[in-house]
């Protein structure tokens, strides 16, 4: 058998992102505020010297 016969057609751009925004997601669709993911991941300070770092000067 050919394997351009066997070939799957690749899904859209589109319906992949969605496809990976879902996976992302927790089972109600709701997840915590990016700086409580970012603390429980670095811990508070590394998480908030982060931020510091990368938010712009006053």
């Amino acid at each position: 058998m050919d394997a351009a016969a066997v070939t799957h057609p690749k899904p859209a751009a589109s319906e992949l992102l969605l496809e990976h925004c879902f996976a992302l997601e927790g089972r109600d669709g709701r997840r915590p505020p990016a700086a409580a993911r970012l603390e429980a991941l670095l811990g508070r300070e590394l998480a908030r010297k982060l931020v510091r770092a990368l938010s712009p000067s006053r």
